[in-house]
């Protein structure tokens, strides 16, 4: 079938239309991609009802990839839509289908999807535009200059993408912890925390304080500009200070309940605790970072840590 150029068409797999997948993309400009077993492709016009009924396929797939799965509903369909969004098979401004729309394909209760939906506008993946519908968020951005989330697809044998969301940022006083690790500062200590989404799978806990004195400013800049880096790199960039030494420590932990509620871990649930102190170049300690890292499928790959700061120190 021969291929147009018109933007308001839809890629489709194959000429035997019995060899569809399940992976959808819904682009923007109001096309959907899809492949087949042949890998070849064909373009078709597409309207908004058929758009809404492909994108709910894929999440009804996505949603029963793993039946045997003993996560609550609600936590599996807020990681198919999340890993969906992650793989670009729903892209920046796709809109969902409805909500009832969602009970009757997954037999699941409204307030499961619901909540699970509340949940990933909380994490920044989707937004709701009223007497519109729900949508994926546009222009989300992949964290770079990775040190302490380098995550593997057990599937693939690739590296994850990860995607970093700003929960808050506070001026904090000292408490005996970070006061061990970062010394006294008059002025308090900068906390921000961060929520990090690892490909979809699942997400880590992310805590750091640095001195006030030195990093006051960051309580100030865009949110943006904390949700897309390494905040170690940002450091560097922005004040003059970069990472050029770290003392990690690893421990199991039951973390602590607000953590623990937002990374959907019940009961006495335990996690990976990471704690890392960064150095300057003088030695001084400039950050104390937590990192909660819930049970996952994946390795955690730490080999390349020092490379990775003589890289972020040589640009």
């Amino acid at each position: 079938m021969a291929t147009g150029k018109d933007p308001r068409t839809i890629s489709v797999a194959g000429p035997d239309k019995g060899l569809y997948s399940s992976f959808w993309t819904a682009r923007t400009c109001g096309m959907l991609h899809r492949s087949n077993i042949s890998g070849e492709r064909m373009v078709a016009p597409v309207s908004s009802k058929r758009q809404k009924a492909l994108a709910l396929a894929a999440i009804a797939a996505a949603y029963r990839r793993d039946p045997a799965s003993s996560a609550p509903k609600g936590a599996r369909l807020r990681a198919a839509i999340a890993g969906l969004i992650s793989a670009g098979e729903l892209a920046d401004g796709a809109r969902l289908p409805g909500e009832r729309d969602l009970c009757a394909a997954l037999d699941i209760s409204l307030g499961t999807v619901q909540k699970a939906l509340d949940l990933l506008v909380r994490d920044g993946d989707l937004v709701r535009e009223h007497g519109r519908g729900t949508f994926v968020r546009r222009h989300r951005q992949e964290m770079q200059a990775l040190w302490h989330y380098r995550f593997i697809d057990p599937a693939t044998g690739e590296r994850l993408p990860v995607y970093a969301r700003l929960v808050d940022r506070d001026l904090v006083p000292a408490d005996a912890e970070t006061a061990r690790h970062l010394g006294a500062d008059a002025r308090g200590f900068v906390r921000v925390r961060r929520l990090i989404d690892i490909g979809g799978q699942f997400d880590c806990w992310s805590e750091m304080d640095l001195p006030a004195s030195r990093f006051r400013r960051l309580l100030s800049l865009k949110a943006s500009r904390l949700e897309r880096v390494n905040l170690k790199q940002l450091l560097g960039d922005e004040f003059g200070a970069p990472t050029v030494s770290i003392s990690q420590t690893a421990r199991l932990v039951r973390p602590p309940a607000p953590v623990a509620a937002s990374l959907g871990l019940k009961g006495a649930a335990h996690c990976l605790r990471l704690q890392i102190v960064a150095f300057d170049r003088a030695g001084v300690p400039i950050s104390f970072q937590k990192i909660f890292v819930p049970p996952n499928a994946c390795d955690l790959e730490l080999s390349e840590t020092a490379q990775l700061r003589k890289e972020a120190l040589a640009a």
